[in-house]
């Protein structure tokens, strides 16, 4: 049998030949050019079949472009692929990155509930769309309430009621004086 590299040697005038370099480009639009040029080919078939029976991984052969060939279509790698080459990720590669994302967040799920519940396990559980355990709302709720005891003691620096004899009064400030205790009308 004549091996691929013979017939090339034979054929004149084959796209491949000429410009080489868009075949093997690192760009997708240079591939998707190559993959085109391809198509009058006289060793298509050949071409493509020893592509294919050597596990070429990288290139345009037969008019196809190996990086492209959904090889790792259904894991993360596939849809990394589609991202780099910024086209819409196919479901079976959608599907493994959610897949992946989830694995990620349970394992981080797991170390806030081993550290005994936390506001990041609260957030964890809000992504993951189900509702928080016991531990992880029980530290929402105490972030809450620090926060809240927070606000109270910058709030008790602002205003403040003073008595004067008779009634009580509103301290406010002023930028002229100071302080001015007004009456209050009960």
């Amino acid at each position: 049998m004549t091996s691929l590299h013979d017939l090339m040697n034979r054929t004149p005038g084959l796209p491949c030949r000429l410009d080489p370099d868009a075949w093997f480009s690192d760009f997708t639009l240079d591939r998707r050019y190559a993959a085109r040029q391809c198509g009058a080919c006289p060793l298509l078939l050949a071409c493509r079949l020893y592509a294919l029976e050597s596990g070429q991984r990288w290139g345009v052969w037969g008019g196809v472009d190996m990086t492209a060939v959904p090889t790792y279509c259904g894991t993360e790698r596939g849809y990394r692929m589609h991202v780099r080459d910024g086209e819409a990720a196919c479901e079976p590669c959608t599907d493994a990155h959610a897949a992946l994302v989830e694995k990620r967040r349970r394992e981080q799920l797991a170390q806030e509930h081993a550290a005994g519940g936390s506001v990041r396990g609260y957030e964890v559980h809000r992504r993951l769309g189900e509702p928080a355990c016991a531990a992880c709302l029980a530290a929402v709720r105490e972030q809450s309430a620090q926060s809240r005891r927070a606000r109270a003691q910058r709030g008790r620096g602002r205003a403040r009621s003073a008595s004067s004899g008779s009634g009580s009064a509103v301290v406010l400030p002023s930028p002229q004086t100071g302080a001015h205790a007004l009456p209050v009308a009960s």
